[in-house]
């Protein structure tokens, strides 16, 4: 706040001070009193001595930390006022003085009397501006704290128009417009005051920020890319740098952050933010490096310790990423988030029971009991109740799964549509698609807005055979709005899942013209390479999967899907395995990618290698009848035939079953083929050794 008491030789000369505050001025120059008050004639020196002396007894007041000496300071004002009742500069001052000492009634009465008199106080327009200002952060606001946001901002768009000059009020101004969600007014106050103030850091970390938080990342770069480097400081270039990141331009934002730490090296937080740069450029040990240099410095960081934990465990690094967590759990012992990554790392690494543990004893430990719990206790225990219940679920346990779920929501309505939809999930994974069904019209019939579960019914529909009426129920929901990325996604699986190629192409074209960014549009353009795969457009598919990784180099199901799909038709066999090993580094106890690997390695002639991931598969995923087929033609070629005979009939027996593989009748009749051939050659073999 700009300082309004002017100095003797000002006072003097009737001039403004910093702040444009009017001295004490003679009678004839003030507003009339009102009808109701006695004519007085101004005693302009003993106003002056007064006020000298309520000066005097404020600094003390400020020195001393003394009462008596605020009291002597108002009554010496009060004084001055008396001997210049038309000096509104000293009724100001002394409404300064009650916000000061917390008398914030007298204050706004003050300021409110000496608008009354004049509507085009700057001084009073301001006082009463901070004093709004300050009343929005007391706890002692409450519920009226909207009523006092709208009087704060009326109060500062006054000081803005009478004074123009004043850059400060207009920054705050800004902000109270973003605050009270008008983007567009503060973007334009912004503006102006960078226009008058083109040097001005503070402004410009206020616009960027109320770009970003509008995730228009793009104004963002283009604002600060027109700013000369030699004005770039450190916390301009993080912000340029997380601008980048949001619009996945990788390599720029690793060059921001670099200039940032080259001006600002022992700045932790610019490093912190390098290091996800390049994690997310899939620049593992670059970023792992990083990391350690801010524990260099500072050992105790638990939230890095955390950081290189999650880290180390995408690198594949998992007796490290332990280590890490424990030194992370002894640093940060309340931060929840720490025995959760642990739970992630033993249920990565197939210690199902260890993480089991942990999440159980997370819920213990978080549990109230009178089990009633805030929005963020509620969040918490919902995102360790569904890690639960999906490691029920890869166990096959569906029943404590389900059970699991419902207590997702039993913890009130913001949670219980996540809760229903999981247990829907399970139902169906488990092709119990009756019960999922009544499940879903039970949840939708209590929460009849929430489109996920809207969507999870019309996909059941499509599943059971029921496309058409499936696609009509979701296009009811479109809207035409950036939500429907999500509509055209689910009405192409319903039509891929019924082989209608073309429709589904252009349900996801759809989706990707909604896709403002490359994060958008990362599920897109998989789902894209899925179905061109299954056209048998390799290379369109491909493409597909290499955009996917080129956003998001750690995107697992992509670099498998990739390998697979190379593995499938024989070609480029060195270049799969590594997209599968890739995708086995991040999932290394995934049944689908071992699959990828053992069957990758089968057409490489590499029979021996490929045995043990696909027996690891079948441990992992034993109803899938594409893994036990891959799994008896490797048998068959090192000469295990009885073993591949037994595959091959367990593959026949569960596929009609296996609603979530692409095992189809086809490739049942294909393989039943052989299975008598072998059948017979087996037989034949016997019969010839018994002669």
């Amino acid at each position: 706040m700009k300082i309004w008491a002017a100095g003797i030789s000002l006072f003097l000369l009737g001039a403004t001070g910093v702040a444009g505050a009017q001295a004490p001025a003679p009678a004839q120059s003030a507003k009339e009193p009102s009808a109701t008050q006695a004519v007085v004639t101004p005693d302009h020196a003993a106003a002056y001595y007064h006020y000298m002396l309520a000066q005097r007894y404020k600094e003390l007041a400020g020195i001393y930390n003394r009462g008596d000496y605020v009291d002597r300071a108002i009554s010496e004002y009060k004084k001055a006022i008396e001997a210049d009742p038309s000096s509104l500069f000293l009724r100001v001052e002394l409404a300064e003085l009650y916000w000061r000492v917390t008398r914030v009634t007298d204050a706004i009465a003050g300021a409110q009397a000496v608008l009354k008199i004049n509507p085009n106080d700057v001084d009073a327009h301001r006082l009463l501006a901070h004093i709004y200002l300050g009343s929005l952060g007391s706890s002692q606001a409450g519920a009226a704290i909207p009523e006092i946001l709208q009087k704060t901002i009326a109060q500062f768009e006054a000081v803005t128009e009478l004074d123009p000059s004043d850059s400060e009020s207009a920054l705050i101004l800004g902000r109270l417009y973003k605050v009270d969600n008008q983007p567009q007014k503060a973007e334009a106050i912004f503006k102006k005051v960078l226009q008058d103030n083109p040097d001005s850091q503070s402004v410009l970390a206020n616009l960027t920020q109320l770009y970003f938080d509008q995730a228009e990342y793009q104004k963002v770069i283009d604002l600060l890319k027109s700013i000369p480097g030699d004005r770039m400081d450190p916390s301009l270039l993080y912000l340029l740098g997380n601008a980048y990141m949001q619009t996945r331009d990788l390599s720029s934002a690793e060059e921001a952050f670099q200039k940032a730490l080259q001006r600002a090296p022992d700045s932790q937080d610019v490093r912190r933010a390098y290091a996800e740069a390049l994690m997310a450029d899939g620049k593992m040990q670059q970023a792992r490096d990083q990391l350690e240099e801010i524990l260099k410095v500072s050992p105790e960081d638990g939230a890095t310790y955390l950081r290189l934990g999650q880290l180390d465990r995408e690198m594949g690094r998992f007796d490290d990423a332990r280590q890490d967590f424990a030194h992370a759990r002894t640093l940060s012992p309340a931060n929840l988030e720490v025995p959760y990554q642990q739970a992630l790392l033993e249920d990565t690494v197939g210690h199902e029971d260890k993480a089991i543990a942990i999440l159980e004893d997370l819920l213990k430990k978080t549990a109230n009991s009178n089990g009633k719990y805030n929005p963020a206790e509620a969040n918490n225990r919902a995102v360790f109740l569904q890690r639960l219940g999906q490691i029920y679920r890869e166990q096959e346990k569906y029943a404590k799964a389900i059970e699991t779920f419902r207590s997702i929501v039993a913890l009130g309505a913001d949670q219980a549509p996540r809760g229903e939809a999981l247990i829907i999930e399970t139902y169906q994974l488990n092709r119990q698609l009756p019960k999922a069904m009544a499940e879903a019209n039970e949840a939708i019939q209590k929460y009849p807005h929430d489109r996920q579960l809207l969507m999870q019914r019309a996909s059941l529909l499509g599943l059971q055979g029921h496309r058409d009426e499936a696609v009509k129920q979701l296009k009811g929901m479109l809207n035409n709005t950036p939500q429907d990325r999500g509509i055209y996604l689910a009405i192409a699986q319903i039509y891929s899942q019924g082989k209608a190629y073309p429709k589904a192409e252009a349900a996801i074209q759809k989706a990707l013209s909604l896709s403002n960014n490359p994060d958008d549009q990362e599920y897109a353009r998989f789902m894209l390479g899925s179905v061109y795969e299954r056209e048998k457009k390799y290379d369109l598919a491909e493409e597909q999967f290499k955009q996917v990784l080129a956003v998001d180099p750690l995107n697992d199901a992509a670099a498998n899907y990739l390998g697979y799909m190379l593995a499938d038709r024989g070609v480029r066999l060195e270049e799969s395995v590594h997209y599968i090993e890739k995708a086995l580094q991040l999932e290394p106890n995934n049944g689908a990618y071992l699959d990828s690997l053992g069957w990758a390695y089968y057409k490489m002639n590499r029979f021996e290698s490929a045995e043990a991931p696909l027996q690891k598969a079948v441990q992992l995923i034993s109803d899938d009848p594409t893994i036990r087929e891959h799994l008896g033609y490797v048998y068959l070629a090192l000469g295990k035939k009885a073993d591949a005979q037994r595959e091959w009939q367990h593959a026949l027996k569960i596929w009609r079953k296996a609603a979530a593989s692409d095992f189809g009748p086809a490739q049942a009749a294909k393989l039943r083929k052989k299975l008598n051939h072998l059948k017979h050659e087996m037989g034949h073999q016997e019969s010839s050794a018994a002669d």
